[in-house]
């Protein structure tokens, strides 16, 4: 298979992000494109300097970005997949220069290595280590003060996308490993599959997770209100409501609590006598509006996630 896999530092400057510097390897580990570039428009990158020491005088009498789009399109088009750590941070900088269809052929190596460990090290798929500790953990070995420049960061990338896809392929029964040094391209197809499989199934199950809250509705002296929260009133809470003689009359559990009290609040906005807003809005509500409150219920569609199965 004919892998790209890129590292970029950039001037990380928000909407004028601009590239810095571009390293790319191939599958066999030689570096095929290796450049410093000087931004257009960006003069001063303190806080992405401390991180990668690229500065302005180093990149002063480089060529811009722009001038070398053509050959770095020639080499992502020759690509089947595209590697980095943090892969979509590299792809929306190189978005910004015009390159299309990169997500497609993207594979991050965090996402393998989130596959791997998750259970082990016990972390979720938002919180997998920078490619500092992952790369050690796989067993890479740094050069001294190299981590953090382009090509250093591509070589570790590379070195722990080898090293993973093996120990994916053993965690999850895929398939007989061979005794060669590189998986073939029917090989690493089902591992990307698979993988886009587990990511899938992980989106999708933090989704449901934080869609899930609670309504409470609350008698105040200005009227009922209604309040959505994550968890629990605390014992803090229910002295403070004492306090201002507020009373939780129910407490609904919902699928999709957002959804559920844009729902409930249009449903009673009839019927509001005063607040500041649409959101802190207080109710005169009937028995009737009561019941309907203590028997809401609702179901979380994951919009995304039924795109992604189709």
């Amino acid at each position: 298979m004919h892998i790209a896999c890129l590292d970029t530092e950039s001037t990380s400057t928000g909407i004028s992000n601009e590239i810095l510097e571009l390293s790319i390897l191939n599958e066999q580990g030689a570096l095929i494109h290796n450049q410093l570039y000087k931004p257009k428009k960006v003069h001063k990158w303190h806080y992405a300097e401390r991180v990668h020491g690229i500065t302005p005088e180093m990149v002063a009498d480089k060529p811009y970005f722009v001038k070398h789009i053509p050959k770095v399109q020639k080499i992502f088009d020759k690509s089947e997949m595209i590697l980095g750590f943090a892969v979509d941070n590299d792809i929306r900088v190189l978005e910004k220069y015009g390159f299309q269809n990169l997500p497609e052929k993207a594979m991050d190596v965090r996402d393998l290595y989130w596959a791997v460990f998750h259970e082990e090290k016990d972390f979720d798929y938002y919180h997998v280590p920078r490619l500092v500790i992952c790369a050690e953990e796989c067993g890479y070995v740094w050069r001294d003060g190299s981590a953090h420049s382009a090509a250093a960061d591509a070589e570790a990338t590379l070195f722990c996308f080898n090293y993973l896809i093996k120990k994916f392929v053993e965690k999850y029964n895929l398939f007989e490993l061979q005794d060669k040094p590189h998986l073939s391209t029917e090989e690493i197809n089902i591992v990307w599959d698979y993988l886009r499989k587990l990511l899938r199934e992980e989106r999708h199950n933090k989704a449901v997770e934080k869609a899930k809250g609670m309504l409470y509705l609350v008698d105040t002296p200005q009227g009922y209100a209604i309040y959505a929260r994550k968890r629990p009133l605390t014992e803090e809470d229910q002295e403070r409501f004492k306090e201002k003689n507020r009373k939780v009359i129910s407490v609904v559990e919902l699928a999709d609590s957002q959804k559920g009290y844009e729902d409930l609040l249009a449903r009673f906005a009839p019927k509001m006598i005063g607040g500041e807003n649409y959101y802190k809005a207080f109710y005169q509500l009937d028995d009737q509006d009561i019941e309907l409150f203590k028997n809401y219920t609702n179901e979380f569609i994951d919009e995304a996630y039924l795109e992604e199965q189709n």
